[in-house]
């Protein structure tokens, strides 16, 4: 015994060292004087949900895993409501309208019982487990997701080197600076108009409470997405659909933590931070929807108003997250929609001659559903130009990776793969309850075959053009239906053990050990038994899928001397820029070669402040002309309007690999109207001469 418990612990070691070697290095000890600040910056986005989960009269887990969708509709709500107001967005407007919907919400929450009961004072340990379940199934999976999230994103200052990563951290730059984050407001920094700026708030708010440079508080926005606000969603909604039993609950969690496809994948593709902020809240949303119509198993949780209250104020966060993911919520309803209107359609049609009022409500809020589902499914979508992404693979291999949800070349999810097969399979044993969630599952899974095993098509663009046709963005949902699979699937094999239906001979292993038969009745041994199950659970999910995501996704943040975005000399340029540069001077520079990020890291503005901004008659006088400066008043003329005295030359080096150099931003070196200032290796910083002071 002596041997075996020794042998025990070694393994235990070494599967622990083998599974986060990657996370225990100096990068992350410089995370740990930050720590504060992720601790404060994850009270305050969870503080205002859960103030008003708790009018709602949700309470315990409930309350705290419905905060982080509640909290992002109050963060929209406040984004949106400033600049009409004249007022700066920060803590104070969020506290407002938390104040607000709380009080409203109080009110509202007092027009229909709730289903919510206390605890019994006399609650038997194994019910005293199963409320403490879902924290401990947080705390795993918070934990997993985090170093892995650290891991991913190396240092607290380390920046996305992706295409989008130019947009993003600029636009938090810009909303600090003009104190606005609304969906109003943040198209401007562009020249556009609308743009839906969910995650641009939140990022805002937490860099204005944690006074943390931008792409730190990038990187902490991202950190409690995805260990804190996707893993509460991810139990919200499998213990509001699949019941409250501890082992599916603890299962669940650690799933969510075991798949490369969210939240690492967006973190690694795009960047796409709206889409890391939107998916991390729709597992809340799809509770909701289910909880409306009574698509779960699950006891508890709010009344029909407070819950009618809870989904639209997450809603409103959820569409200004990202539209896209919006659809995918409402492809979800589907499911649920067809299988109440099963179950009530007959009863209807029997009692349609003695309430014909009755019936004629009911056959008109089918109409309407269907209705809204085909306007929103038609209108509410990118255009098509910008849905030109391709087939990733062959159709049988994208088949086979969703069946191991293991999408886009990832390694397989090990751990995942076979319980949400077995989730899929229960599903469909108990059809009355729950095949709509296995439907809802092989709906998505169809769409990813389709969009990243077929060629563009009529058919292919209506159904995936939601989406962008992008499988990256189709991938990430998929985590979604099979972190609800995992537990329907281990619900349903427990339930099978429990009635008996499958029979594990115990009681003769135990007397052939000559241990008595109670032993495996005992608290203690069915505790220790499940830590077993969760350690091994936890080695094998930390393998395949999420392993291979994370160290793929860490190259993404990786600052060397020759990173695709910024490189460490132009880094270190960009720093010094406050010395070299005055504050109100506009830089010109290419901005795919990652000039345009000297806003976002050092407060200077560039000209322009995305790759696709808008670009002036006189700016686009400087990119042609530049070169002929001594020669040609116009060029001053432009340079003087835009007060453009400072050009960065980050060479040709793009983040996509191609060549818009402008032509008047060649051969600086060479130019008699430029003197150079100030440079590290090949970045070059030059100010404009030939216009006078």
């Amino acid at each position: 015994m002596m041997n075996f418990d020794s042998g025990l612990n070694r393994w235990s070691r070494a599967v622990t060292e083998r599974t986060f070697s990657a996370c225990s290095n100096r990068k992350n000890l410089m995370w740990l004087p930050l720590v504060p600040q992720i601790v404060l910056a994850a009270v305050l986005l969870l503080a205002p949900g859960l103030a008003i989960a708790w009018v709602l009269r949700l309470r315990s887990f409930d309350a705290l895993a419905l905060a982080p969708a509640l909290s992002v509709g109050v963060i929209v709500l406040a984004s949106t409501a400033t600049p009409l107001l004249g007022l700066r967005y920060g803590l104070l407007p969020v506290g407002a309208v938390t104040i607000l919907l709380a009080v409203a919400g109080f009110l509202a929450g007092r027009l229909t019982p709730v289903a919510v009961r206390p605890p019994e004072p006399g609650a038997s340990p194994s019910q005293k487990w199963r409320q403490l379940a879902p924290f401990a199934a947080f705390a795993v999976a918070g934990a997993l997701t985090a170093l892995r999230t650290l891991q991913v994103i190396g240092t607290p200052g380390s920046i996305s080197q992706t295409y989008d990563a130019v947009f993003h951290l600029n636009s938090v730059r810009f909303a600090l600076d003009t104190g606005q984050a609304s969906s109003l407001t943040i198209g401007a920094m562009t020249g556009g108009g609308f743009y839906p700026a969910g995650w641009n708030a939140v990022a805002t708010y937490v860099a204005s409470i944690t006074a943390t440079d931008v792409p730190v508080a990038v990187n902490i926005t991202s950190v409690i997405l995805a260990s804190v606000f996707w893993p509460l969603s991810c139990l919200l909604m499998t213990t509001w659909i699949a019941g409250r039993r501890t082992a599916p609950t603890v299962l669940a969690g650690i799933a969510c933590a075991s798949l490369g496809a969210f939240p690492l994948l967006m973190m690694d593709f795009g960047v796409l931070y709206p889409n890391l902020l939107a998916i991390s809240v729709l597992p809340a949303c799809v509770a909701l929807a289910a909880r409306l119509t009574g698509s779960g198993a699950a006891t508890g949780g709010p009344g029909q108003v407070p819950a009618v209250l809870a989904l639209l104020l997450s809603l409103s966060g959820l569409v200004v997250a990202h539209p896209t993911t919006f659809m995918a919520w409402l492809l979800w309803t589907l499911p649920m929609a067809a299988l109440s209107v099963y179950r009530s359609a007959p009863q209807f049609w029997k009692d349609r001659a003695i309430a014909r009022r009755r019936f004629n409500i009911y056959v008109s809020a089918v109409f309407a559903y269907c209705a809204l589902f085909l306007i929103l499914w038609l209108t509410l979508r990118p255009p098509e130009e910008a849905s030109f992404w391709g087939p990733y693979h062959t159709v049988a291999q994208a088949l086979g990776e969703a069946i191991l949800v293991a999408p886009m070349g990832l390694a397989p999810a090990w751990l995942v793969a076979p319980l949400a097969l077995l989730g899929l399979w229960s599903c469909f044993q108990r059809p009355r309850s729950f095949a709509w969630a296995g439907l809802a599952f092989v709906i998505f899974s169809g769409i990813f075959v389709l969009v990243a095993g077929f060629p563009s098509s009529p058919i292919r663009n209506f159904v995936a053009g939601v989406w962008y046709n992008d499988s990256y963005r189709v991938a990430a949902l998929l985590p979604v239906g099979a972190v609800l699979m995992v537990a329907l699937g281990v619900d349903w094999a427990e339930s099978q053990l429990r009635c008996g239906q499958w029979r594990v001979p115990a009681a003769p292993l135990l007397r052939r050990l000559r241990l008595p038969a109670s032993l495996g009745r005992s608290p203690l041994i069915r505790l220790g038994g499940l830590a077993v199950l969760v350690v091994i659970a936890v080695a094998v999910g930390q393998q395949g899928s999420v392993k291979h995501e994370a160290g793929q996704a860490s190259t993404r943040y990786a600052i060397s001397s020759d990173s695709p975005l910024v490189s460490a000399d132009e880094l270190e340029l960009i720093h010094r820029l406050p010395q070299t540069v005055p504050s109100d001077s506009t830089l010109i520079g290419n901005p795919y070669t990652g000039a345009a990020l000297s806003y976002a890291l050092s407060g200077r503005k560039a000209a322009q402040l995305h790759i696709l901004s808008y670009v002036s008659p006189e700016l686009e006088e400087i990119y042609n002309n530049l070169g002929s400066i001594a020669a040609d008043p116009e060029v001053c003329a432009a340079v003087e309007h835009e007060k453009a005295f400072y050009v960065l030359d980050f060479g040709t080096k793009e983040v996509h690999g191609g060549e818009h150099t402008p032509r008047g931003l060649t051969h600086l070196d060479s130019n008699p109207g430029l003197q150079l200032i100030d440079s590290e290796g090949d970045a070059k910083l030059y100010e404009i001469t030939a216009c006078g002071a």
